[in-house]
């Protein structure tokens, strides 16, 4: 009955009280007892299980319970419950039902506060069963960054990530990953053959769809020795993290008074791999989405980094940055064939100062007032010594890579090799 047709009633009952009082002594007083009272408002306790709609029932509830973790740029176990992909595909493999409904096998969800109402979970539950997904597999083009990887993110990195990876198995590091396809044991875990532990262990097995496309990723891919090393040569097209991009970053914005373990300027830190993906916000594959990226082609002396009165990176360095975003942001590594035969100061030895000592050791107040900004002002340091006692961490020498690790010993090779062989700008 509508709002408008129970005021109507209202006022006619109460007109006709008025007028049988008003006309005393009549003998025909209108009898009121059959006259329909207006229903009650609904009760808000009750459920309605009977109009469920995703619009009307299903979002209010992750809107108010599970939205500020599972959406934006950087959804939680990359879930994102406003993306139509990823709400089907936890729809259809039912860790949706099983997560509010705390089923043994599932991630409890919410996480971080109480388990939903009854209501909720009735609701949710009656909205998954009478949903249909038609979510095309698409078996045809797999690849490692675009398919195998955001399963794993969503899926593994919960457990294989940090720093005390399960099973010491970090899922960021491709080469971990490759390791465990190669020897099938990815595989069997997420198959749950007899033998392995199956996987993922605490959110039910993935759904078949996410398998065929791994298991295609697996038998498609030519894997080489996952450890580096022999048979195993750094890839021309690849942007190694601990060879290039920590030694950058750690020389740049992990300096003193800046980014590094003790000032923790602005309470961020850009010391390993964890601490870059963590307070870079880097978003593997999107480098435009990283704020890592987006700060340093920041042309703004007052908002680029690094700040002034460093220079800011050249061209070549957030090119790399951004490539090895591209390639996933992963924690990679590769042993570099060491030539101590041909070195030269354009291929061996500037390199190696511009990614491990450029970022102290320019703009206009370098580090200890020591340039090491181009040919010249690097063979100043190594005629008087400095340059190869500091990074061989003589005695009597300030250790360099201040804020890093020490360099490798065939880098140390090849920097005293040129300084032997006359400093020659070749």
């Amino acid at each position: 009955m509508t709002k408008t047709y129970t005021l109507k009633i209202i006022f006619g009952i109460a007109s006709l009280l008025a007028l049988s009082i008003l006309i005393d002594g009549c003998k025909h007083d209108p009898d009121l007892s059959g006259t329909p009272l207006p229903p009650d408002p609904p009760d808000p306790k009750v459920c309605d299980t009977l109009n469920v709609t995703f619009t009307g029932s299903v979002m209010p509830i992750f809107q108010a319970n599970c939205l500020g973790c599972h959406s934006g740029s950087n959804p939680y176990y990359g879930l994102d419950l406003t993306n139509f992909n990823h709400l089907a595909a936890i729809v259809n493999d039912g860790s949706l039902v099983g997560s509010v409904k705390h089923t043994e096998g599932f991630y409890a969800m919410p996480k971080a506060g109480a388990k939903l109402t009854d209501c909720d979970i009735k609701i949710i539950e009656i909205w998954a069963n009478d949903t249909s997904f038609n979510v095309v597999c698409d078996t045809n083009n797999v690849t490692y960054p675009g398919t195998v990887f955001p399963i794993l993110k969503a899926k593994c990195l919960s457990c294989h990530s940090g720093a005390i990876p399960a099973g010491n198995l970090d899922f960021n590091n491709y080469d971990h990953v490759a390791l465990i396809a190669q020897n099938g044991a990815l595989m069997g875990a997420l198959n749950h053959e007899a033998g392995y532990a199956p996987m993922p262990q605490n959110g039910g097995k993935l759904d078949d769809c996410s398998i065929a496309q791994i298991g295609i990723w697996v038998r498609d891919t030519t894997f080489t020795d996952p450890g580096g090393g022999n048979g195993h040569p750094c890839d021309s097209d690849t942007v190694y993290f601990q060879n290039e991009i920590l030694p950058l970053i750690v020389s740049s914005c992990a300096t003193t008074d800046c980014h590094d373990k003790i000032t923790e300027e602005q309470e961020i830190i850009f010391v390993d791999y964890t601490s870059i993906i963590e307070h870079g916000e880097i978003k593997p594959f999107e480098p435009e989405e990283s704020k890592l990226y987006e700060i340093i082609i920041k042309t703004d002396p007052d908002d680029r980094m690094p700040p002034p009165p460093a220079d800011p990176l050249n061209s070549d360095q957030k090119n790399k940055i951004k490539k090895w975003i591209e390639q996933g942001a992963l924690n990679n590594y590769c042993d570099e064939d060491c030539d101590t035969t041909n070195v030269t100061f354009s291929g061996s030895v500037w390199p190696t100062i511009e990614t491990n000592c450029l970022g102290c050791h320019s703009g206009a107040q370098p580090a200890g007032n020591i340039l090491l900004t181009d040919y010249n002002a690097v063979v100043v340091q190594a005629n008087n010594g400095r340059l190869f006692g500091a990074i061989n961490h003589d005695n009597g020498f300030s250790s360099m890579p201040k804020n890093g690790p020490k360099l490798a010993d065939c880098k140390i090779d090849q920097v005293k090799i040129w300084i032997e062989n006359g400093t020659p700008d070749n």
